[in-house]
């Protein structure tokens, strides 16, 4: 038991410290590039290549607002996992290695009370 919350003392620590240094890294310093909108320098560079008749520029200029909208939030949202998923990764390992030692502990304690009972029936029955 002592030592579950030594674990989980350590493991909140650690994991506040990478979400610290990992969030700083990964959303400190975003560039133009990391984040395009439809106001942003590359987003209208492609937008100017849109020709055509006016329905055709519309939904070209659409698309280009759409694909730059996914590929950011793609962006986006692999920048967040560097950050979030270590930690999760490693505080599901320190459960599943206490769930396993707790059980452990929990079917040595029933083997042990088992040998228990079959000796004091040994010896009560003995004594008869």
């Amino acid at each position: 038991m002592r030592g579950s919350k030594l674990g989980k003392w350590v493991v909140t620590v650690i994991s506040l410290i990478w979400m610290s240094w990992a969030g700083w890294d990964q959303f400190g310093n975003l560039s133009e590039a990391d984040i395009e909108n439809h106001s942003s320098t590359a987003v209208q560079e492609r937008m100017r290549d849109c020709s055509g008749t006016f329905k055709q520029r519309y939904e070209c200029k659409e698309n280009v607002v759409i694909q730059s909208g996914r590929s950011t939030f793609n962006a986006l949202l692999g920048r967040l996992s560097i950050v979030v998923v270590p930690p999760i990764l490693l505080a599901a390992g320190l459960h599943m290695m206490n769930r396993r030692r707790s059980d452990d502990d929990g079917s040595s304690d029933e083997l042990l009370q088992e040998h228990h009972r079959r000796h004091h029936r040994r010896r009560s029955s003995g004594h008869s």
